[in-house]
């Protein structure tokens, strides 16, 4: 029997435009407390949403099945992926043709190895009933997993992966699931990850954007797995600040400013890269220069970039979308004007 999600609250963090960040948060039944932030940011090439999953369990829960993490959901999914691919930083690990139906796990799990691990689900197909009103592109899905921590049975634990088969839609999901023989959650157990989805188009034809490079990447691989193994480690951020605290990586490059003033050099990055200082006395009068060029996004006076106020600890933020050149490096300067 399903355990649902039960006192569950919304809190409105950021509401864009540059960055969202939204955290659901309540128990399922009497022993396990979570909480799911969740992040869009502005970009011209592909939507990527930002998961980071908080899970705390303080009573001991047995299950016989429990799923972290899913695309689509065993009660709703409009499409359906030929394939699935498994893989890290280095490329694939495993490809397989889904099988869809059953109500069983068709394939796997198989445990998530490399410091990157990535899912892709390709060549998708809409469902039978939908395809004569089906009209336009449609797409594929993939996660990547840019941290975990976790420890599940009292024992550290890995992600593990697997193909569900649904028999209501006759489709299949991809589950992130605990490793095999954890049939029983244990207090102190915790899961601490960041997910990141992201839905790709198909083929180069489907894209009507202006990232010159996206289109050139789906012309070379469009349909396949390589289209995430590309975000897995073309959105592989490395920062170095020498002025101010890096926070975080994921949804956002978070720095905590010095004396309103923040230096780094980052390196990695697709479309366009959310950045947010943080620690400001004021919400505005500040500029930001890349390579000692400033940015200037303008079209209709300061719209380009977002602040927000910490009541906690009455401080201001500024969030803004950068281009960072993949496999190139950098330099940041964030200062009053």
């Amino acid at each position: 029997k399903r355990v649902l999600h039960a006192a569950m609250r919304a809190t409105y963090h950021r509401q864009g435009p540059c960055l969202t960040e939204v955290t659901y948060a309540g128990r399922i039944g009497t022993g396990i407390k979570h909480a799911m932030t969740v992040s869009l940011a502005r970009s011209d090439d592909v939507l990527r949403g930002i998961y980071r999953i908080r899970m705390d369990v303080n009573k001991a829960t047995d299950f016989s099945r429990f799923v972290i993490f899913q695309i689509g959901a065993d009660t709703y999914c409009s499409t359906g992926e030929r394939k699935m691919a498994i893989g890290n930083e280095k490329g694939l690990v495993e490809e397989w043709a889904t099988q869809w139906g059953g109500d069983v796990y068709r394939h796997g799990p198989v445990k998530c190895v490399g410091r990157i691990p990535w899912t892709s689900l390709h060549e998708a197909v809409t469902r039978k009933k939908e395809a004569a009103d089906a009209a336009g592109a449609w797409a594929n899905r993939g996660i990547v997993i840019r941290s975990w921590k976790a420890r599940l049975g009292s024992k550290d634990a890995s992600p593990w992966m697997a193909e569900r088969g649904l028999t209501w839609a006759n489709l299949s999901t991809l589950d992130i699931v605990p490793p095999t023989g954890v049939k029983r959650l244990e207090p102190g157990d915790f899961i601490e990850a960041t997910i990141e989805h992201i839905t790709m188009p198909q083929f180069a034809r489907d894209y009507y954007g202006p990232n010159n490079a996206l289109r050139a990447a789906l012309t070379k691989d469009e349909n396949t797995w390589r289209m995430i193994h590309r975000e897995a480690v073309g959105n592989d951020r490395r920062v170095q600040a020498t002025v101010g605290t890096l926070e975080r990586l994921h949804p956002d490059i978070r720095v905590r400013t010095a004396n309103d003033s923040a230096a780094l050099t980052i390196t990695g990055g697709l479309g366009y890269v959310p950045i947010t200082f943080t620690g400001l006395r004021s919400s505005h009068g500040y500029r930001l220069r890349i390579n000692d060029q400033p940015v200037d996004q303008t079209v209709h006076g300061n719209d380009f970039w977002q602040t927000n106020y910490d009541a906690t600890t009455k401080t201001w933020s500024q969030t803004w979308n950068i281009q960072v050149p993949n496999g190139t490096t950098s330099q940041i300067h964030f200062e009053r004007e």
